[in-house]
């Protein structure tokens, strides 16, 4: 993967421009990027239901990229993001978010609620987990056996709110995880959609945009 890396950022920052590149990065599903123990991960990633929201960006002006996020507020009971543009008011829904993104929001989908810790550290020690596991927020990425270790670390860079280095997860992450290992029909719109409305109470909001590839979306 650390020959990778370069390679993503500088895609990153090439293709967002201003927009820090530390924020969630678009990833280049080519398994000749990578090392040779990613390549059935990068499979894997190419034909999920992930697809499009490991890769996909939108060409956005700055200028209105900051209008939107500097802008935007989020009503919970409508699952709906408000925004300006100029003078013009506009809201995009959870449901049309995760069209956008090609994921299924009908009610075959499993929700992210039903997986349960402990078939979460099932699945860890399944994979071969080096460690004894106790809570969620001590699971490190690093016990994991090299190619759950980058498809998780793939999964992060490219979804989660903010993309800083980190050997810890969350447990929305690992539910992705969880139904990639298992095949299940998970709702991975509402852990992505929860990766945007977060992004709007970062401390550091005036400063860069947080989750910035979404917003390109949004926009």
């Amino acid at each position: 993967m650390a020959t990778s890396s370069s390679v993503h950022d500088q895609i990153a920052s090439s293709t967002l421009l201003l927009i820090k590149p530390n924020q969630n990065l678009i990833i280049e599903l080519n398994p000749f990027l990578y090392d040779s123990y990613m390549l059935h991960v990068v499979e894997c990633l190419k034909y999920s239901p992930l697809v499009i929201a490991l890769t996909q960006v939108e060409a956005v002006p700055m200028s209105l990229l900051s209008q939107v996020y500097s802008t935007a507020s989020y009503d919970k009971n409508k699952e709906r993001i408000y925004f300006q543009i100029h003078s013009h008011k506009a809201s995009m829904s959870k449901g049309r978010f995760c069209s956008l993104l090609h994921l299924a929001v009908d009610s075959y989908v499993i929700s992210p609620d039903f997986i349960t810790t402990p078939q979460l550290f099932s699945m860890l020690y399944d994979m071969g987990y080096t460690d004894v596991l106790t809570t969620i927020t001590k699971v490190k990425k690093s016990c994991l056996p090299s190619p759950w270790n980058g498809m998780l670390t793939l999964l992060i860079k490219s979804l989660e709110e903010r993309s800083a280095g980190s050997n810890g997860t969350s447990k929305g992450f690992l539910t992705l995880l969880y139904d990639l290992y298992n095949g299940l029909n998970l709702d991975y719109g509402s852990i992505i959609w929860s990766q945007v409305v977060q992004s709007l109470n970062t401390s550091t909001r005036h400063s860069e945009i947080s989750c910035a590839r979404f917003w390109t979306i949004i926009t």
